[in-house]
């Protein structure tokens, strides 16, 4: 026995040898798995010098964001993000206080801290109902990820905390009556309309009293339009508002609903949109000046006006309201001497006609010596450096411009009263009024004999018509510059005094570009 197990030994040692030989060759998915993964560890560990390499793309990149920042967000934001900077006092909802790291519009769980790609589609889309832009119509995505970086170096909590979990949004589900009238009865047991009304369209009873984290008021939308819903307004935008909910404001998170009972409620919010055939205008438009030969005058009901190519201007309001006038008419035209710029809107109520002091107002704004939009100043009133000329129409009466004939031919059978009116220069008589500003607090008029602008305003059906004129050549040295210029840019706003809106309550827009070629 002994003898035979001496034997079989070299025997055992070649079968041992012949199955480790096999297991070298016999493919097992989980160590091809591992090996793949060692093998791209490998090709993508940094060389020598990789961390060095890297830190100076992470300076090159806070450097980026920083120049970025201090051109176009701190007159909003502030100098270190606490939402202070000086056109903060005017606007509302106030500008989101950056150094806290509270962000309302997040993909992940509420009160964690927002992924890079949220804060990136927050600058790129602006937040609709605000002052607050949507840059990705203005900046290269490479801006705004240096935005992105810059911005979190502000709060702590990106230092300390990791991002929150991505809340997965589901499928949506057929878009039916049956969908909606079961989001129509949620509504109604989650007490929507304590504040947003019974209908998403009127204030709740709760409404007056809502505050959001720093104690400020915080205003109810009109759930039924579509520009309301500042994180969007898509049922993907929707849902993901519901599920994470809007952090550092009243709106609480209903992570607690099924899929289906979200989507439910998303289509019955999105079946009370009004307008839902109206396209969206983009933030920034070409408004083409077109060349004619014939003279440019005043007249409202003029023909050349039938060459002008009309398009459609994005307005925001200054300070929230339920029905700002969110959309602008401009036409322009030009001959060899003259520019002309037509603005048409819709308002059924002409102000100024009685003793009033809010009244309609409209203004043209141009940035002087840039061409470019990476190249121009705040759109709020220009900057100490970079000052803005102003082109400032009211309906003044005594001009007579408030009626629904002829300038010559008062037919609305409203009296006119000549105290009516808010003038900004107390020695001109022209409705129109040329101005300079270097920021904001600092509008200056100019001088009598360097007020070129002609203008007239004229109201009717509930629409208002306001032309401006001007030589293309520049007279005075604040004034913008047409001639040999392929493109200027320019900004409207417009004051409707049925809401009683004066001075920085208004709707104005971000900077446009406008095409003389």
């Amino acid at each position: 026995m002994k003898d035979l197990t001496i034997s079989l030994l070299p025997q055992a040692k070649y079968i041992c040898l012949i199955i480790v030989l096999a297991s070298l060759f016999y493919y097992q998915p989980s160590l091809a798995i591992e090996s793949r993964k060692i093998e791209k560890m490998i090709e993508e560990a940094p060389l020598p010098g990789g961390k060095e390499v890297l830190l100076q793309e992470s300076h090159k990149l806070l450097k980026q964001g920083r120049k970025y920042y201090y051109k176009f967000c701190v007159h909003c934001h502030g100098q270190k993000g606490k939402g202070d900077g000086r056109a903060s006092y005017h606007l509302f909802p106030a500008p989101r206080e950056l150094s806290l790291g509270i962000f309302k519009f997040h993909s992940t769980r509420t009160n964690t801290l927002p992924l890079d790609e949220d804060l990136v589609r927050t600058i790129s889309k602006g937040v609709p109902g605000t002052a607050m832009p949507a840059w990705g119509e203005v900046l290269s995505d490479e801006a705004i990820r240096s935005l992105v970086e810059f911005i979190k170096t502000f709060s702590h909590r990106f230092s300390m905390e990791l991002p929150g979990r991505k809340m997965p949004v589901s499928m949506e589900p057929p878009f039916d009556n049956l969908s909606v009238t079961h989001g129509k009865k949620l509504y109604s047991q989650l007490r929507c309309g304590r504040c947003h009304g019974e209908d998403g369209g009127k204030e709740g009873k709760l409404s007056g009293t809502l505050k959001n984290f720093w104690g400020n008021p915080s205003f109810v939308y009109d759930l039924r339009r579509e520009t309301s819903y500042k994180a969007g307004s898509s049922g993907t935008d929707i849902h993901r508002s519901l599920l994470t909910g809007l952090d550092g404001s009243p709106m609480n998170a209903y992570d607690y609903l099924s899929n289906s009972e979200r989507w439910n409620l998303v289509h019955f919010l999105q079946s009370r949109f009004i307008n839902q055939n109206q396209k969206p205008i983009s933030a920034v438009t070409k408004v083409i000046s077109k060349k004619i030969s014939s003279p440019i005058g005043l007249q409202m009901d003029d023909s050349i006006w039938e060459q002008g190519q009309a398009v459609s201007v994005s307005l925001i309001p200054v300070r929230a309201r339920k029905n700002p006038i969110h959309r602008l008419t401009v036409k322009s035209l030009h001959n060899e001497n003259r520019i002309a710029i037509r603005l048409e809107w819709d308002d059924p109520t002409p102000d100024g006609i009685s003793n009033n002091k809010f009244i309609d107002q409209s203004a043209i704004q141009f940035a002087l010596g840039s061409a470019g939009l990476l190249d121009s100043p705040f759109y709020g009133m220009g900057e100490k450096k970079r000052p803005v000329n102003i082109w400032h129409w009211k309906a003044d009466v005594r001009q007579k411009i408030i009626q629904s004939g002829k300038p010559e031919n008062n037919r609305s059978g409203i009296k006119l009263n000549s105290k009516a009116g808010m003038f900004l220069s107390p020695f001109n008589e022209s409705s129109v009024e040329e101005l300079n500003s270097r920021g904001i607090g600092t509008l200056t008029v100019q001088s009598l004999k360097d007020q070129q602008v002609e203008g007239r305003g004229h109201w009717e059906n509930g629409r208002w018509s306001v032309v401006f004129i001007r030589k293309l050549q520049a007279v005075g040295t604040w004034d913008v510059d047409f001639a040999d210029k392929d493109q200027v840019l320019l900004a409207f706003a417009l004051w409707d005094g049925n809401n009683k809106d004066m001075n920085a309550n208004k709707m104005v827009s971000f900077w446009q570009i406008l095409d003389l070629r």
